[in-house]
């Protein structure tokens, strides 16, 4: 008699525990002992560049010293006292030990200075070349180094110098090019081996997930496919689940099952979203969605992907929505975990905008346009072209505030705002630095065509004035500077220089004004501006 239990396999898939401990212990010693030796051979290898590099410096250095010594001769032929002369000898005698030595060392090995003097036969053939320009150079050197030697002899020696350095000076460039030839051949070398160790390793693991993890692999989908056919445990999770919960089959899309929060999500009933398709409730004019069905069509699992969703008004639900495949009732499914963004999107745009914008003006805050003038001048430094700020204050809002109310003063701000913003162009930006006080950033703008787009605005200010009969002034003090990198290496410097022409332009109107009612009291000033 069956008693339901159906007999274990002696399939991989019921592997002991013990075997799949040895066979795991086997894979991970071999894993280990290929680390150890890819550790091995890069350790050597890097002590063979440090050797190379070495090597590198030296033969290059060669070429400054013989420079050097051809430059001291010269200093001891025209020296201008015996002390000067003696003191450029010593130099010399100091370069031709240093160059001598290391043409030995770089010949033969020096350990003292790091040269192992192993050369190719080619380099060795190329030092071959140039060694009768050393020899040359070295006889010429130690003549000049002769406190016997006479000024004629001295200059035979430099002419000497001369004619062997051109030469010695092209053989070591063709030895330091063939330097860097081998150290690139053995760099190759080292990258191959490592690509060899890397293979054999991911061969091991290859083995090790055939013959260990596939077998483990196939005991928990075994057992995973009992608990998924299993439909009132997940009857049951779509109860309690926190999260809209749909059951989409997997070959046509079609909504299987859906939980509480799902349908009050959707708005729909249980009659209403059962066997309709998903596509029902996406809008695939949007980009994001349809990449989405493409993932899904292809059988892709994925967290948390932006999805906009259309509930049964045909509003617009932003979502993050969560896929996963498994088996139900002897089909594939796909789950999809749905959670509502939109409330969330709304209030982060509201922060970004706070954060962005100034509220009463409309125009950008002080943060958000001191970083844009900072990557303006940045872009000037890199790209050249021209930049050009303005820093206004208005003339009449202390008067308006203090005389007719902050409500006033609020909308001689956001008019003020309003003129500025029409007369930039889009590239251009307009910021509220604060109180009374604006910043124009104008984009290869010169200071003639500042100054006309701030009179454009001026005279728009005035017709506004004209319409509107308010008792208070209407205008703004102004100053435009153009950028350049030597005068303001911040931007705070850039600001306090149109800040300072403001002021004198703000100071010149007081004393026009001043000057134009010369028997008015103070007390029946028109404003006050500041």
């Amino acid at each position: 008699m069956s008693s339901g239990i159906k007999p274990r396999s002696t399939s991989a898939a019921s592997l002991s525990a013990s075997q799949l401990r040895r066979r795991y212990v086997v894979a991970l010693s071999l894993i280990a002992i290929l680390t150890i030796a890819s550790q091995a051979v890069v350790q050597f290898l890097i002590a063979d560049q440090e050797h190379d590099s070495r090597v590198v410096n030296i033969a290059g250095r060669q070429r400054m010293l013989s420079q050097e010594i051809t430059k001291l001769s010269y200093f001891i032929l025209n020296a201008e006292s015996f002390d000067a002369a003696f003191g450029y000898r010593r130099e010399l005698e100091e370069a031709l030990s240093l160059w001598q030595r290391s043409h030995v060392g770089l010949l033969r090995g020096d350990a003292g200075m790091g040269l192992p003097g192993k050369n190719s036969d080619e380099v060795i053939a190329l030092f071959g070349r140039i060694q009768p320009h050393h020899e040359a150079i070295v006889a010429a050197a130690e003549a000049i180094l002769s406190s016997s030697a006479s000024t004629a002899t001295l200059a035979r020696s430099i002419h000497r110098l001369r004619e062997h350095e051109s030469g010695f000076l092209k053989g070591m460039n063709d030895i330091v090019f063939r330097y860097d030839l081998e150290i690139n051949a053995k760099v190759e070398f080292a990258r191959r081996l490592e690509i060899g160790l890397m293979s054999v390793t991911l061969v091991v693991l290859m083995l090790e997930a055939v013959l260990i993890f596939a077998p483990a692999t196939r005991r928990i989908q075994r057992d995973m496919e009992e608990i998924a056919n299993r439909e009132e445990d997940l009857e049951h999770l779509f109860a309690v689940s926190p999260t809209a919960l749909l059951l989409v089959a997997m070959e046509d899309l079609t909504i299987l099952r859906a939980n509480q929060k799902a349908m009050k999500l959707i708005g729909v009933s249980v009659d209403e979203i059962a066997r309709t398709s998903l596509k029902n409730y996406l809008d695939e004019n949007d980009a994001a969605n349809r990449d989405f069905l493409e993932k899904i069509n292809r059988g892709e699992t994925f967290n948390e992907y932006e999805v906009i969703l259309l509930d049964s008004r045909r509003s617009m639900l932003e979502t993050l929505v969560s896929v996963r495949a498994i088996g139900f009732c002897g089909q594939s499914v796909f789950v999809l975990g749905i959670t509502n963004i939109t409330e969330l999107k709304k209030a982060q745009q509201a922060l970004e905008h706070f954060a962005t914008f100034d509220e009463m003006s409309g125009l950008m805050n002080r943060r958000t346009g001191l970083i844009m003038l900072e990557k303006a001048m940045a872009r000037f430094r890199r790209d050249g072209g021209r930049l050009a700020v303005c820093f206004a204050d208005l003339d009449g809002l202390k008067t308006a505030n203090d005389r007719f109310g902050h409500a006033q003063g609020d909308w001689l701000i956001r008019t003020v705002a309003e003129v500025l913003t029409g007369v930039i162009r889009a590239s251009d930006a307009a910021v509220r630095l604060g109180g009374d006080e604006f910043l124009l950033i104008l984009h290869d703008c010169s200071l003639e065509e500042g100054a006309r787009l701030l009179a454009r605005a001026e005279t728009r200010l005035k017709e506004i004035e004209a319409v509107e009969h308010k008792p208070f002034p209407m205008g703004f003090s102004h100053g435009v500077v153009a950028f350049s990198p030597e005068k303001h290496p911040t931007a705070d410097e850039l600001i306090a220089e149109a800040d300072s022409l403001m002021y004198q332009a703000k100071q010149e109107k007081k004393r026009l004004r001043v000057e134009s009612e010369p028997f008015q009291s103070p007390s029946t000033e028109r404003g006050n501006p500041k």
